[in-house]
């Protein structure tokens, strides 16, 4: 066995082997990048940020009287105000009574070449967004923007299986060699993650890990059709959207209709979700043996549970699924599953280009504190980008993505409403701008 098993090894990588040449620095750079990195100021001025509680992502209770020190594009100090000296000539902005965070990420955002609408989304918290699934054609805007944007990440078009939901976003996988070449050429062109779509099937997995692993990028993906365990156990470590993990959860009966109702006809998952997780029990052992399964291979789960929310006064069953839908993100957590932020754009709950505030919401509902809730929206998300070692934290050497806001969201996550004033590698981003 194990001399078949090395031979498969062997074959795949001959499968790879006219990458490895042109390629070499990708396998090489375990950090990933965005696709339009933002020009940072000018000089080397040094920005102090005085008199503010700190809140630095990385879980620990916040620090009040804090200062921040920001030279050129990077953080330079942080501490109380009896750590860190502001030196003679720095430009002063006074935090007092506001909390000082780092720039907010956002794992699952979806855009098609619209500027004025990242923007907002950057003068409302967030710095960076990855979005999963939409082509690299869907970003053409960012080439021509005249204001501030935030670090975008892509995946470039998700990996479907024939005959696809959204053709116009997708790639309809036809062979092994075909996923190798298409993850090739999204690296090519500054793609830092794969989407596996919900009609992929389960036996191109395998190809599309490894592929990816090659390059060092992660592999998100949203599940109907193949169960979040097998997904999981073929090396799946994103898990983007809580009904996901539906078919794994529910009675074998309820999750064979469910995937029969769906392979028939894509729109049926929409009111099918609700359908089949207002009949989950989370009680079930099998609940527990999934939520095991996931701590034990690293999964990450971005719930997206705004765009899902259902409250008292819409559909009684559609209400009953949402509670459980919230109830297992919080067992997830509790068991060790790694939660991360992701707006999906808009909820039925949400106000206007607030979807992400609402998630954080979300989240404290489901049982996490308000500090892991900015954990999971900050510094776990860079992880889940794997860009930690630039973004997600309040820390000397990173990049300057800053958020100011008013009162302590480490008491009450509904201060993540009051955006006060948001830094962007390094400058002051404008609010009140007009974008065309």
């Amino acid at each position: 066995m194990k001399t078949v098993k090395l031979s498969n090894n062997i074959i795949f990588l001959l499968g790879l082997g006219f990458l490895c040449l042109t390629n070499l620095a990708f396998a090489q750079n375990p950090s990933l990048l965005e696709v339009n990195p933002p020009e940072g100021p000018s000089n080397n001025q040094v920005r102090a940020i005085v008199n503010v509680r700190l809140i630095d992502g990385l879980g620990g209770p916040p620090q009040e009287n804090a200062v921040v020190l920001v030279k050129g594009n990077r953080i330079l100090k942080a501490g109380t105000e009896d750590q860190v000296a502001v030196p003679v000539g720095a430009e002063i902005t006074d935090g007092t009574g506001m909390s000082l965070l780092p720039g907010l990420i956002d794992s699952h955002l979806h855009n098609v070449n619209n500027n004025k609408a990242l923007h907002a989304i950057l003068t409302n918290g967030v710095t960076t967004v990855r979005d999963p699934g939409h082509p690299f054609r869907f970003y053409q805007s960012l080439h021509f923007a005249q204001t501030k944007l935030p670090r975008v990440y892509l995946t470039g078009a998700h990996l479907d299986g024939y005959p696809g939901v959204y053709l116009d976003q997708a790639a309809l996988v036809r062979s092994t060699d075909h996923i190798q070449t298409l993850i090739k050429d999204y690296v090519m062109q500054g793609g830092s993650g794969i989407k596996i779509y919900f009609r992929l099937p389960l036996k191109y997995y395998e190809t599309v890990m490894r592929t990816a692993d090659f390059y060092h990028i992660p592999v998100v993906a949203h599940l109907e059709l193949v169960d979040a365990e097998d997904a999981i156990l073929a090396g799946l470590q994103g898990i983007e959207h809580i009904t996901s993990f539906g078919t794994s959860l529910a009675e074998p009966e309820d999750a064979r209709e469910f995937r029969e109702g769906v392979q028939a006809d894509n729109n049926y998952r929409r009111d099918g979700r609700y359908l089949l997780w207002s009949k989950i029990d989370l009680s079930a052992d099998r609940v527990k043996e999934v939520l095991a399964l996931a701590v034990k291979n690293n999964v990450v789960l971005s719930p997206t549970l705004t765009t899902f929310e259902r409250q008292a006064g819409d559909e009684e069953y559609q209400a009953k699924a949402f509670k459980n839908m919230l109830d297992f993100v919080g067992m997830a957590h509790q068991a060790g599953v790694t939660i991360v932020t992701g707006s999906h754009n808009s909820g039925k709950y949400a106000q206007r280009g607030l979807a992400y505030q609402r998630e954080m919401e979300l989240f404290v509902e489901a049982g996490m504190s308000p500090l892991e809730v900015i954990s999971s929206s900050t510094l776990h998300n860079a992880h889940y980008f794997r860009t930690q070692d630039r973004l997600g934290s309040i820390e000397p050497g990173k990049l300057a993505d800053l958020i100011l806001v008013e009162g302590n969201p480490a008491v009450d996550i509904k201060a993540m409403y009051a955006i006060k004033k948001v830094m962007l590698n390094g400058e002051w981003v404008d609010r009140d701008e007009v974008v065309e």
